[in-house]
């Protein structure tokens, strides 16, 4: 099911608004399918989050509620650090109970380090 602000977003990049219903409700079927590889013999999740974004974006708060359901550690990738606007404070606020690595993927700064914290928490 698919929210107002859901498909404002799309609005905001200026998409008709029939269209922005539609790819937000695509969106939000694309993360029920990411969710059905939420198998039992998965050890832990790297869920990456755009620093430059909003981290209380609906689709994270519901990705990272069904991790913590079925009690898989997580680790948060706060990815493009590089930018200016990255704010990887915004993203440890939003979701103190887990590590979160300011990483860029783009110029590969600090993923070492989230290698190390993938290697504490998912032992």
């Amino acid at each position: 099911m698919t929210t107002k602000k859901d498909y404002n977003e799309f609005i905001e990049y200026g998409i008709e608004k029939d269209d922005a219903i539609n790819r937000a409700r695509e969106a939000t079927e694309g993360v029920a399918e990411a969710m059905h590889w939420l198998r039992e013999d998965i050890n832990g999740v790297i869920y990456m989050i755009d620093a430059t974004a909003d981290p209380f974006a609906q689709v994270n708060i519901m990705m990272i509620g069904i991790i913590e359901s079925r009690r898989l550690p997580v680790v948060i990738a706060a990815n493009k650090t590089d930018l200016p606007d990255a704010s990887p404070q915004r993203i440890k606020a939003a979701f103190p109970q887990h590590p979160v690595v300011p990483i860029s993927c783009l110029i590969g700064t600090k993923v070492e380090d989230l290698y190390e914290e993938m290697v504490r928490t998912f032992r």
